[in-house]
């Protein structure tokens, strides 16, 4: 299956972002579009809390890379087949390296399946906030479970199947 990025994450892409304009170039001037549009918000509705994902990798030949990036996502279909204690964090030595460098709270995302992995971050380096995605589309209620110990490990298998189905929905979620 094809994936197709959103229109802002290919904008700041270097591979697709070939303009000679203030837009276009180097990494201050492909990210422009988006503080304009952060500020535009910011001054039409002051009070609003606005948070910007942004990919780290294209994962693409002469794409935006980890040297570039403003958040630890990746772009395209997520990794496949994550298993928990055994190769889940994908973006972790990352996140972790960003999390020492500024004083902004890191978000880590990508292939977190288990409470002790997730435990082990928090407790072990400077990332402060976690994000799930997959997990829930399996089981919606999983932080639940892991808050009343009635799990310890997402159901989540990494299929990926959930991107080939109608709005995303986990294959074999039986709801």
């Amino acid at each position: 299956m094809q994936h197709t990025s959103s229109f802002l994450s290919r904008f700041i892409s270097p591979r697709v972002n070939h303009r000679n304009d203030s837009y276009g170039g180097n990494t201050e001037k492909r990210s422009r579009i988006l503080f304009e549009i952060l500020d535009g918000i910011k001054n039409a509705v002051p009070e609003l809390h606005v948070t910007i994902k942004i990919n780290c990798s294209d994962f693409t030949f002469g794409g935006l890379d980890e040297e570039e990036s403003i958040e630890i996502s990746g772009n395209g279909t997520s990794v496949a087949g994550i298993k928990p204690h055994v190769n889940e964090a994908y973006f972790l030595n990352f996140a972790a390296g960003l999390a020492e460098k500024i004083s902004v709270p890191v978000i880590l995302v990508g292939g977190l399946r288990s409470l002790e992995t997730m435990q082990n971050i928090l407790n072990t380096t400077k990332i402060e906030l976690l994000s799930l995605s997959r997990p829930l589309l399996r089981e919606p209620d999983f932080p639940n479970k892991l808050l009343n110990h009635k799990a310890t490990e997402s159901k989540c298998i990494s299929c990926n199947a959930c991107y080939g189905s109608p709005a995303h929905k986990c294959v074999f979620r039986r709801k």
